[in-house]
């Protein structure tokens, strides 16, 4: 549990209409996607062309990674399934033998080089593809993470070889109200931390934690439900999201922070 039953409790409960939704939709992003489920190849073309542009950025800077390194590029998450919405980023995975950089970047920790490098590149463009913004990760193409040959959960379509991976799997209405169902609880929960953060003016250490365990809540169920990413965890973490809870805390552990490195006029 997030925080001790005396806390959960220490709040009204909310009213179901103050609930943010999670928005499931009966089809793929229609600006993305066409109706026979194939990528739309103007999106297609333009994913593909991004990726390659960040591959040449960290050829560039010197990063061992050479074209024949790249074994497959594919799409994932939300705007590959049902569960999509306004916030949603296209995120990209490239899948690389990443053994030239290991050799060459000897004990350094190649996903935060990897990391940083996109960063960096970044905040060269304004990158928006159907109105989304791009999220991209290098992968290494020996440590699949939930299986084999599997990177990411739940669906994936290769822009590479314009084909899916993994379908995206749509949940009957039956599962979905019963996930639902426990999304509402564990949002609650959430909801009634913030409130007790907020009030009680904890410091940005307790606030990273929490958001921390936020994401490894969310990250769990993947794992235990590779297939399918529709879980709890992801309804109640996005529907927190929609409320704004995480941006909230987040600015308010920088302002936090910040106070430590102002000086007032003597």
């Amino acid at each position: 549990m997030l925080f001790e039953r005396s806390l959960r409790t220490s709040l009204p409960i909310l009213r179901p209409r103050t609930w943010p939704r999670f928005i499931y939709h009966k089809s793929l992003e229609p600006n993305i996607w066409t109706e026979t489920g194939k990528m739309n190849k103007l999106v297609s073309n333009s994913l593909q062309l991004i990726a390659w542009n960040y591959i040449r950025f960290m050829q560039r800077v010197g990063l061992p990674i050479p074209d024949d390194c790249i074994r497959d590029i594919f799409v994932h998450g939300s705007t590959t399934n049902y569960y999509y919405d306004e916030n949603s980023d296209i995120d990209i995975c490239i899948v690389a033998d990443l053994s030239p950089m290991r050799e060459k970047l000897a004990g350094i920790d190649l996903r935060t080089i990897i990391k940083s490098m996109l960063g960096a590149w970044l905040r060269k463009y304004r990158i928006r593809v159907c109105g989304r913004g791009i999220d991209i990760e290098v992968v290494e193409v020996t440590t699949p993470m939930y299986g084999p040959d599997m990177y990411k959960v739940g669906s994936a379509y290769s822009i590479a070889r314009d084909e899916w991976i993994r379908r995206a799997e749509r949940l009957t209405d039956e599962q979905f109200h019963t996930i639902r169902a426990e999304a509402k609880r564990q949002y609650r929960e959430i909801y009634h931390m913030y409130r007790q953060i907020c009030r009680e003016n904890m410091q940005p250490d307790f606030i990273d934690t929490f958001l921390q365990r936020l994401m490894a809540d969310r990250k769990a169920s993947y794992a235990a439900h590779p297939e399918q990413p529709v879980t709890a965890e992801t309804m109640a973490f996005r529907m927190a999201r929609r409320r704004g809870i995480q941006r909230t805390l987040g600015e308010r552990a920088t302002k936090m922070r910040s106070r430590s490195f102002n000086v007032e006029k003597p």
